[in-house]
């Protein structure tokens, strides 16, 4: 089974906007639709059997209106993770809704959303969590950040959560820390409670192969796992570049899909 476990969509009425939005705001431009059909024709065409879908909620009122969407279009191929916003008033509750309607994590993300992931206030969602429910968390900078942005989701402060908590399932984003690899080295892989996933938009081939198989042997060939940022990264062009690294065949089919089935629970 192979599982992409970093993708965005969006419902089709609001797609173009965010798609354009996305665009500007961050510099790469979408490779296909942001939307339900769009990715599973993507999905179709990359031999990409199952898909994460995260949520993203740019205000704390549209975390449940998005979080609804996620659970409803949640089918075999899709799996929907929950958004959550620092200005939620119940951010447990959302957690609990979450788990009722059968979804099975979170994603958080620090930068977008302008806070620190292990301030006290997000222990109740960890808790809530527990060990049945996944934690996928942006790790790292954005590739434009300006000089003097505070870095919300360090790897340090990933880390602060998994010692806290080292029950909870977690995933760290873009090779545990998007442009902060030295410091995601130092301080995050090797950890036995964190999955790290390939993403690194506009494309993986930024990092060269030494580099790539160096982070997963030093992690673990067991706790990495496949990611896109799908709309704005091609599956197919992403797994054949990792089917180009010196890995075993277990190791890459583990990375490509049953690290993060057994890891998810899919």
């Amino acid at each position: 089974m192979r599982v992409d476990v970093h993708t965005h969509v969006w419902p089709d009425r609001i797609a173009p906007a965010v798609a354009d939005s996305m665009e500007q705001d961050l510099g790469f431009a979408p490779i296909a639709r942001n939307t339900v059909a769009g990715i599973k024709a993507h999905m179709a065409a990359s031999g990409v059997d199952k898909s994460v879908v995260l949520g993203v909620a740019a205000r704390a009122d549209q975390v449940r209106p998005a979080n609804d969407w996620l659970i409803s279009i949640a089918d075999d191929s899709l799996v929907p993770f929950g958004a959550v916003h620092p200005d939620l008033t119940d951010k447990a509750a959302e957690i609990r809704h979450l788990r009722a309607h059968g979804v099975k994590g979170i994603k958080m993300h620090p930068v977008i959303n302008g806070y620190y992931p292990d301030d006290p206030q997000w222990f109740p969602v960890y808790e809530e969590l527990a060990d049945d429910m996944t934690l996928a968390i942006h790790s790292g900078r954005l590739p434009h950040s300006a000089l003097g942005t505070p870095t919300y989701a360090a790897p340090e402060r990933i880390m602060n959560i998994a010692r806290r908590f080292p029950k909870l399932k977690i995933i760290a984003l873009h090779l545990g820390g998007f442009y902060m690899l030295d410091e995601a080295e130092r301080v995050l892989l090797g950890q036995p409670n964190i999955l790290v996933d390939t993403t690194w938009p506009p494309t993986l081939r930024e990092l060269t192969p030494d580099t790539i198989t160096a982070i997963i042997n030093k992690h673990g060939p067991h706790k990495v796992c496949f990611g896109t940022d799908y709309p704005l990264v091609d599956m197919a062009a992403e797994s054949n570049y990792l089917a180009s690294l010196p890995l075993t065949s277990a190791q890459l089919d583990g990375i490509l899909g049953d690290n993060a089935r057994r890891f998810i629970g899919l």
